[in-house]
């Protein structure tokens, strides 16, 4: 006999115990297995949760750059404009002319008020000797007509005392201070040459004192006629260009707009229960909707102190205001959380972008810092 003839088929008893058995075994898997996915599903969602106050996400953020505006600093028509709307701009790149007609008349006639100026100077150079000369000598002529006004006055002290007593006649009083006011007017007029002297010395310092003024007047029109061309003050790209030449610009009035495309940031609005997990340093990545497929890496510069709640009735200037999604249900507030973007792609990157922002942490080197 072979061995699968000496085995025995299990009996009709045993095979009915197996399957009640089994029957009520099925339940209690059943109820395992629910058990263990609930508890999986538990630890995921816990984990998760974790990961979430770790690393918060949001998709209330936007891409953004500075924006200034183009404005000259003297006023007039525009003669020439050299970039087009939406157009890449690199630094010092002429943008825009205005008429330098005016301006230019402006530097002609500055120039010729200082060549005038300066002959002037030189010619007072030449006489100033002379005229030093001449100051000395009416000096000298004050000096002798005050002593000889001084001995008079001091002959009729003496000749007044003796004439009561007959040791002087009264024609010697009287020639004595005929003499002393003759002499008096002499000094006067003495006084009035040296005053003349005086002043026409003192003209050389004053056209040399006006010099400085005059070069500044003629600086300033350089200056004034040098802004009338206006150029690019960092690389960018223009942005509201409507304006043709003739259009009259004025001084300190923009005429359009200037994006600088040297720095990307996104403005993240993040919870106010999230920012407890935000700290400046810290690395992001960043994916903008217009364009999902590519990633950027950032870091936190900074996050705002302050934000304008919509429940004060006044408007407080120069906060940033986030809006909330429903009016009807107390939410959290939200913060602007400002975060640069490293090695930005221009081609990309457009002001007001939808962006999508995770924050990473800091990175292995920070940390050890």
């Amino acid at each position: 006999m072979n061995a699968s003839q000496t085995t025995k088929e299990p009996d009709f008893d045993s095979k009915v115990s197996g399957h009640r058995i089994s029957k009520k075994l099925k339940p209690l898997v059943g109820v395992t297995i629910g058990l263990g996915i609930l508890v999986l599903a538990f630890i995921l969602s816990l984990a998760a949760w974790n990961f979430n106050e770790q690393h918060p996400r949001t998709d209330d953020a936007v891409a953004r750059a500075n924006l200034i505006g183009i404005a000259p600093r003297v006023s007039g028509p525009i003669i020439k404009v050299h970039v087009q709307d939406n157009q890449f701009v690199k630094s010092g790149d002429l943008i825009f002319e205005i008429d330098p007609a005016d301006f230019k008349l402006s530097v002609d006639r500055a120039r010729a008020a200082l060549a005038a100026l300066d002959e002037q100077i030189e010619v007072a150079k030449t006489q100033d000797a002379q005229l030093k000369f001449q100051v000395k000598a009416a000096e000298a002529a004050v000096r002798q007509a005050t002593a000889e006004r001084d001995q008079a006055a001091d002959t009729l002290h003496r000749l007044e005392p003796l004439l009561p007593k007959a040791y002087a006649t009264r024609e010697q009083v009287d020639q004595a201070r005929t003499k002393l006011s003759s002499l008096e007017a002499e000094v006067a007029q003495a006084n009035e040459k040296l005053n003349q002297a005086r002043v026409a010395v003192s003209a050389l310092a004053t056209l040399q004192a006006q010099r400085p003024g005059q070069v500044a007047a003629l600086g300033t029109a350089e200056l004034e006629l040098s802004y009338t061309r206006v150029y690019a003050p960092f690389d960018g790209q223009v942005v509201g260009l409507n304006i043709s030449e003739g259009y009259y610009a004025h001084a300190g009035v923009e005429v359009f707009a200037f994006l600088d495309t040297r720095k990307w940031y996104v403005l993240a609005n993040f919870r106010e229960r999230e920012l407890k997990s935000i700290r400046p340093g810290m690395t992001a990545e960043v994916y903008l909707l217009s364009n999902p497929d590519r990633r950027f890496e950032g870091t936190v510069e900074g996050i705002s102190p302050a934000v304008q709640s919509q429940d004060d009735n006044v408007e407080v200037k120069g906060l940033p205001f986030v809006k909330r999604d429903l009016n009807w249900v107390r939410i959290a507030q939200r913060f602007p959380v400002r975060i640069v973007i490293e090695s930005p792609d221009p081609n990309v990157f457009r002001m007001g972008t939808t962006a999508v922002t995770t924050i990473k942490g800091f990175t292995r080197s920070a940390d050890r810092k």
